[in-house]
């Protein structure tokens, strides 16, 4: 009888370590550490929307990266990046310690180091997901995406556990300063973890015949379209929420650097009891279901964020807290069933440019989203009436339109399409049965 273990390539595992330690990299270096120090340092909403575009907008390279990949190689391509933006962290890491410049100043150079940072992860990120879907068999996709996710979000509860911890009863220059110069060592060691991953041939048989990449096809390809167009909606219903909502409980709720950090630890820990039997259930019941399921989770979530935002429900602790570990069950499992649906729309020929198309409508629109949002709660700054007992101020008018445009996005949700399955489907009410019934019949026989 097989293992777990043996139903993967051999050495796929440090991808998993590489996931984790980048994401207690990442996850300081883009995360709410870097909201919280550039907003103590004078940035505007319009400010944290460029900080939070940057990520995003960075990835068109990946279009012109994509014709280098089949000659370079996967793993090549991805250290050389990783390794030359680890540099930018370490730039970071120095800044707070700069109290020769004037804030102006320290923002303007964070802002540099955070655009050379992105542009060289734009570069060379292109190269992931084709590599894991050339290295990882389809019919174990979702258990291995599921292992992946608990790797990564393990390294970011850690990361935010260490910004809690070091933030905690004040948040100084020499505190920010260690923590993105943690980021800075985490970055290190994931690339200890990336050389021992297995390479594969990039199998990019359009860039190999040196034919014209046929960027209409691509982009007309039905399945692909709808999921373009489904991401857009997404990323401009969702995509800002987490750099706003750190400015909403900082600036109306009143928690502080530290309680901010530790709810966001809350979000990983739902993610991590939720996903390891997410992905097994996944490879047999499809993602498509599973989107539609957590979209209508995450209209609920935004309804929530808006009565708090609207006065209509006390903010407390406690209730930060519950918002932020359904939103980690819901959000991981999202993210689950779309990377697998995506990796699985994707067809063999042209992968590399497949995904590099996507990555860049995908990230054009999630680039565009936080400096929408962010120039217009700017422009509601002033915005204070009141309606019987619901206040609308500038979040909740975000809340209210975020809320919007997610029902609409979970509209859509239902005209995505799979493959289908070569054992086909089963019901998660199947699933569930069936899972039952084997264990009354094991009672049964005792």
């Amino acid at each position: 009888m097989k293992t777990k273990q043996s139903i993967y390539p051999a050495g796929a595992t440090n991808a998993n370590w590489f996931s984790a330690f980048n994401a207690l990299s990442f996850q300081i270096t883009l995360g709410s550490p870097i909201i919280l120090y550039v907003k103590s340092i004078g940035a505007t909403a319009t400010i944290l929307g460029i900080v939070a575009a940057l990520p995003p907008l960075m990835m068109i390279c990946q279009i012109p990266a994509a014709h280098f990949l089949a000659k370079v190689g996967y793993r090549r391509f991805i250290f050389s990046g990783w390794g030359l933006r680890t540099v930018c962290i370490f730039l970071i890491s120095a800044v707070p310690l700069m109290g020769f410049l004037g804030n102006l100043n320290k923002l303007v150079l964070i802002l540099f180091a955070l655009f050379l940072f992105n542009l060289l992860r734009g570069i060379s990120s292109g190269a992931w997901l084709p590599w894991l879907t050339d290295l990882i068999p389809e019919d174990v996709r979702g258990r291995f995406l599921s292992r992946d996710q608990i790797f990564l979000h393990a390294g970011c509860l850690v990361s935010l556990g260490l910004g809690a911890v070091l933030l905690y009863g004040g948040a100084g220059s020499w505190q920010f300063s260690l923590l993105f110069f943690i980021s800075a060592l985490a970055a290190v060691v994931s690339l200890l973890f990336l050389r021992k991953t297995p390479d594969v041939d990039a199998r990019d048989v359009v860039s190999r015949s040196g034919m014209r990449v046929p960027w209409r096809d691509i982009l007309f390809h039905p399945p692909f379209l709808r999921l373009v167009v489904f991401t857009l909606l997404f990323v401009l219903a969702l995509g800002a929420g987490g750099v706003f909502g750190v400015a909403f409980m900082k600036s109306r709720l009143g928690f502080t650097d530290s309680q901010i950090m530790f709810f966001g630890v809350f979000y990983f820990l739902g993610a991590l009891l939720s996903l390891p039997f997410a992905g097994k259930i996944l490879d047999r019941t499809g993602s498509k279901m599973a989107i539609e399921h957590t979209m209508i989770s995450f209209c609920l979530l935004q309804f929530a964020w808006w009565m708090l935002s609207a006065g209509l429900l006390p903010p407390s602790a406690s209730l930060i807290i519950a918002l932020h570990f359904i939103g980690g069950i819901v959000g991981s499992n999202f993210s689950l069933a779309f990377t697998r649906l995506m990796m699985n729309t994707m067809p063999p020929m042209g992968r590399s440019h497949f995904f590099a198309l996507y990555s860049v409508i995908s990230s054009l629109g999630a680039a565009i989203a936080p400096l929408f949002w962010g120039m217009m709660i700017d422009s509601l700054d002033h915005l204070d009436y009141s309606l019987g007992p619901v206040h609308f101020g500038k979040y909740s008018v975000f809340y209210l339109a975020s809320l919007v445009m997610t029902c609409v996005t979970l509209a859509l949700a239902f005209t995505l399409q799979e493959k289908e399955h070569p054992g086909g489907r089963i019901t998660v009410r199947e699933l569930l049965y069936t899972a039952n019934l084997k264990r009354i019949s094991r009672f049964w026989q005792r």
